[in-house]
């Protein structure tokens, strides 16, 4: 009787306490992560000032369908089966991706200029961060993100350094915020040791640089006196072999001289 009395209170304390158990254990079986242990949604700093805008899905058609003569007297509930509604992500970005480009193409076949190309990574970039609220525990979407961004940024530089007045008129129209740095030089972090090092290769090298100065000056000023000792050492050389040249002549006249006498 004992050990029934003490279960039943073991058990209605353990309902007393029900609200305390950390999240977690659910049912017997089942268990499922605590709140803290989930990532977070991840913080989209691409630069870009509106999102992914809300579109009425149920009235917009997809892409391949606009012109078709038959919807334009279909019934509502057939339009609605054409309609975003019913699309796919792919359909989605591209309904979107052309909604960008058709703002910023220069002409109705425009598909390879800096302004087409900076919408379309715009448009992927915004579908991926739509998707990726909903989804945030995929990691992958952000590194996604952060290569498309890298991307974009570069063409933004091109744009920018082609044709100023579109750059920025590129980016009010797709509401972006963009500096002008490159993309691919990071900012590093240096430690006292690491800019000890810095500095010291700096002065050494100041010290290397303005002694080859001091040393072309002092060259410079001794230029003259140079050539002057270079011009008379070639005199001298001439001189010698001259005078060289007159002793091998006179040698040879003298042995001419003698082989003739010797014959007669």
């Amino acid at each position: 009787m004992l050990t029934i009395v003490s279960k039943v209170r073991f058990v209605s304390s353990w309902i007393r306490t029900a609200s305390t158990i950390p999240p977690g254990i659910v049912g017997k079986n089942k268990r499922v992560l605590p709140a803290h242990m989930y990532k977070p949604r991840p913080r989209w700093e691409t630069g870009d000032i509106d999102p992914y805008p809300n579109f009425d899905v149920s009235k917009i058609l997809r892409p391949g369908f606009e012109n078709s003569e038959e919807l334009k007297t279909a019934d509502d509930n057939v339009k609605r089966v054409f309609t975003l509604e019913y699309a796919t992500r792919a359909e989605i970005e591209e309904y979107y991706s052309n909604y960008l480009v058709k703002a910023v193409q220069r002409h109705p076949l425009d598909q390879s200029s800096y302004e087409v190309l900076i919408a379309k990574l715009t448009a992927r970039i915004r579908m991926h961060m739509k998707y990726g609220d909903i989804d945030p525990r995929r990691s992958t979407r952000r590194k996604v993100v952060g290569n498309l961004q890298l991307i974009r940024n570069f063409l933004l530089n091109k744009l920018m350094d082609a044709d100023y007045d579109v750059y920025e008129w590129v980016k009010n129209v797709l509401r972006i915020e963009h500096a002008s740095e490159n993309p691919f030089v990071t900012q590093v972090d240096y430690d006292d040791r690491e800019l000890e090092r810095m500095r010291l290769q700096q002065q050494a090298y100041d010290t290397v640089q303005s002694k080859k100065h001091d040393l072309k000056l002092r060259f410079a000023g001794e230029k003259d006196k140079f050539e002057k000792e270079k011009e008379n050492l070639l005199n001298d050389i001439q001189r010698d072999l001259q005078n060289l040249r007159l002793d091998i002549a006179k040698y040879n006249e003298i042995r001419r001289q003698r082989t003739r006498t010797i014959v007669e």
